[in-house]
């Protein structure tokens, strides 16, 4: 289970991110610093995002048979709930 951990801590880490960048978009316009730190926070939630899916790809190429099925199981169980 380390591996839902590490996605739930990063997903926690990006919504974090998201509520830090909605604050500073509503500071005022001419707040430079505000911009400032906005592009920084732009680039760490980049930074993130990639960290997140280079982790993905890791983890589908170690255990391909088990992605492939899960995958399989999630389609078949959004197909039953959108089909009632």
């Amino acid at each position: 289970m380390a591996l839902g951990k590490t996605l739930k801590t990063e997903l926690d880490e990006i919504r974090a991110e998201l509520a830090r960048m909605r604050e500073a978009a509503a500071a005022p316009a001419g707040d430079a610093a505000a911009a400032g730190g906005l592009h920084e926070q732009i680039a760490e939630l980049n930074r993130l995002v990639q960290d997140m899916l280079e982790n993905a790809e890791d983890t589908i190429a170690e255990h391909p048979v088990a992605t492939v099925a899960g995958a399989l199981a999630l389609g078949i169980l959004i197909g039953r709930l959108t089909a009632h």
